[in-house]
């Protein structure tokens, strides 16, 4: 009999957790139930809206293309038409300025239009009229000034601006008009421009130095001879040096005429004005090559480089 007292002792002891078990026991059946539907129900929700989501993807994707596929059609068939008439003799200069003006306001970013407004200023200084020539060439830098205008602004953001003064020497008063004389100067001004790129957890500084000398001049073709030296150093470690001479005028467009450095980075030289006798400006434009003409190609190395420092 001593025995049988702990037994019902315990059993007492129990009998409010049995209560509670009693009660709990259908509730956690319908906490179950409840949680089952709701996962359900959010469950087929995100999937309809995923869904829909993709479908309205997908959509715009198929409109996009083929929007992309007629205009490029439209484009191509326009390219060809613009510039078969412009290479004809038999039209005037007034309809071969119009078309350039067609192909330079619609295809300023992926084709390099300088050769033909070269080729139409070459016509122009033909035209025997002067009232004419004055008007074409007005037309034709005014033109240009609104492509460059319009490439500096699409850099807008992703670009380093510098203006520089070129400042003529002072016996620029040799200058005879209508002999298209190269005149010499000596005139050079710097630049430092400075770039981050981190991968992981190194951060790489590029320091570029951009040096520009003007070497001559020519004032009846508004055009000056300049040499570009691109100094490049990482964490002031020395890499490399980029020397270039050219001619820059008012039909070099950045987008396009730049000159690609380490890093998939680009640096045009662009013409801004040419005020003879007082200045020239020029703009010193430093940008990512991703927002360079569609003409231009990455190296594979370069996008191989960039897609491992975006892991």
């Amino acid at each position: 009999m001593d025995s049988e007292e702990p037994l019902e002792g315990k059993k007492g002891r129990r009998d409010l957790w049995d209560k509670i078990e009693i009660i709990l026991h259908p509730l956690g059946g319908l906490i179950t139930a409840l949680t089952i539907t709701l996962v359900s129900y959010f469950g087929s929700s995100y999937l309809n809206n995923k869904q829909n989501n993709d479908s309205k993807i997908r959509l715009y994707t198929e409109l996009m293309s083929s929007r992309e596929q007629a205009e490029s059609a439209l484009r191509k068939d326009m390219f060809n038409s613009i510039l078969g008439t412009i290479l004809k003799d038999s039209h005037s200069l007034d309809e071969n300025i119009l078309q350039l003006e067609l192909l330079a306001y619609n295809f300023h970013e992926s084709l390099n239009l300088m050769p033909l407004f070269v080729y139409l200023d070459r016509q122009i200084s033909t035209e025997k009229n002067i009232l004419h020539r004055e008007e074409y060439r007005k037309r034709l830098y005014k033109m240009a000034g609104d492509v460059t205008s319009k490439q500096i602004s699409s850099l807008e953001g992703a670009s380093t601006r510098e203006t520089m003064f070129i400042t003529f020497p002072a016996d620029s008063t040799t200058y005879k008009p209508g002999l298209s004389q190269q005149l010499a100067m000596d005139w050079k001004d710097s630049k430092v421009i400075y770039d981050t790129v981190t991968v992981g957890n190194t951060i790489s500084v590029y320091k570029r130095v951009l040096f520009l000398k003007a070497l001559g001049y020519n004032v009846d073709e508004k055009s000056v001879n300049v040499r570009l030296d691109i100094e490049t150093s990482v964490n002031n470690k020395f890499i490399n040096m980029v020397t270039q001479e050219f001619t820059i005028d008012y039909f070099q467009f950045p987008m396009i005429d730049n000159t690609r450095l380490s890093n998939d980075m680009r640096c045009a030289v662009v013409m801004r004005d040419f005020d003879f006798p007082n200045f020239i400006e020029v703009d010193l434009l430093y940008f990512p090559g991703s927002h360079s003409s569609l003409k231009e190609k990455p190296y594979y190395d370069e996008v191989v480089k960039k897609l491992l420092m975006n892991q």
